[in-house]
């Protein structure tokens, strides 16, 4: 593997930001179960609310899928999810690392499918980045290129265009939670 980065950026853009930088992306999550999970050098997904999105990166690709809190959540389903998952990237790649978005506290099939994402990050040593809840819709991209994850919602917009240009202010505001990995850094 050549020239791999070990760190990912995650960037707070506002709407429009978000709009241009990644309309190039042709990789699209916009069906919300296993089967419409995308891989490729670039990949994007939006109106994540109470689904859970997961980015999983190598290095060389993203693997990115949003999934329903009622699949998410369910034992059996989320078998499909594994798999779909070991299918498309190897999770004991040195490389690897992941990206966690979604769940809202309102609704207990998200938070069940949540915390089965992060469990199987945790129980498989995958180093992940969590931005869990918020009040509004995300969206999330990224670009191997730049290994760069591109992150937005409305109070992210709302904070950017009010002037605000701290971007660990940004996704603290726009997020209930913020974890960020040793492996990823905010810009």
């Amino acid at each position: 593997m050549s020239e791999v980065s070990f760190t990912s950026i995650i960037r707070p853009v506002s709407l429009a930001k978000f709009e241009r930088e990644t309309a190039g992306i042709t990789n699209n999550v916009n069906h919300w179960y296993v089967e419409g999970a995308k891989k490729g050098l670039s990949a994007k997904t939006d109106r994540i609310m109470d689904c859970t999105a997961l980015g999983l990166t190598d290095g060389e690709n993203v693997f990115l899928m949003h999934i329903i809190p009622d699949l998410s959540s369910n034992k059996k389903y989320f078998e499909k999810i594994i798999a779909k998952i070991k299918q498309n990237i190897d999770i004991t790649s040195e490389y690897i690392q992941g990206l966690l978005v979604g769940s809202k506290s309102y609704s207990r099939e998200s938070q069940i499918g949540y915390n089965n994402f992060a469990r199987f990050l945790k129980e498989n040593k995958i180093p992940f980045s969590e931005l869990k809840g918020g009040d509004t819709v995300h969206k999330i991209g990224y670009h191997t290129t730049k290994d760069e994850w591109l992150i937005s919602n409305y109070d992210i917009d709302s904070l950017i265009r009010s002037g605000e240009k701290d971007s660990t202010k940004l996704l603290e505001i726009g997020f209930d939670k913020v974890k960020i990995n040793k492996l990823d850094e905010v810009y």
